[in-house]
């Protein structure tokens, strides 16, 4: 601690005999000390105005306001995505409700009639539930007929042409037209 006290009375005795000097040196001091605080205000000042910028967004809006903004976009399109989910688990059950397999069988109803015009048509989801339309075609006339099917089977009896209609329906994603004359389906 002695050499400090030496040092101080060395500097304090400069002091008293040159205080001009010692007066300029002070000047000088706060001079640099008030330049790096004016620099270092400078630099908060520009930090501050990018920051204001940043946090303005780019429509003037506050940051604040864009992310309260995203978030409630975010849970809009959410609550969106969840009615097409629903939307398309609805379609598939429908679907599956929906005729989408189809057996045509054709022939001669009647000995003394060509040209295979008669049919029967058979129209099924994919639980094997739909109708079988069947047309006999004679020279005097044509006659349709609707039936029910549950399950591949019908609670009217089914000709053997349709009950092959909805055999050839049953098929997985199927569409199979038969030709057969009357002498093949007697």
């Amino acid at each position: 601690m002695g050499g400090l006290n030496e040092a101080l009375e060395g500097v304090v005795g400069w002091i008293r005999t040159q205080p001009g000097v010692a007066l300029l040196v002070l000047f000088a001091i706060n001079g640099l000390i008030l330049m790096v605080a004016v620099l270092g205000l400078m630099k908060v000042t520009r930090l501050a105005r990018r920051q204001a910028r940043m946090l303005r967004g780019v429509d003037g809006d506050s940051l604040e306001k864009l992310l309260l903004d995203y978030a409630q976009n975010t849970v809009q399109t959410r609550e969106r995505l969840q009615r097409s989910l629903d939307t398309g688990d609805a379609n598939t059950v429908s679907l599956q409700r929906t005729p989408r397999r189809m057996g045509l069988v054709r022939y001669d109803a009647f000995s003394n009639v060509g040209g295979q015009q008669s049919f029967s048509l058979a129209l099924l989801d994919d639980q094997s539930n739909g109708i079988v339309l069947s047309g006999l075609y004679s020279r005097q006339d044509v006659r349709v007929y609707a039936k029910p099917v549950e399950k591949g089977s019908s609670s009217f009896q089914l000709t053997p042409e349709e009950q092959r209609a909805v055999a050839t329906a049953s098929l997985p994603d199927q569409l199979t037209v038969e030709l057969r004359t009357a002498a093949e389906l007697a």
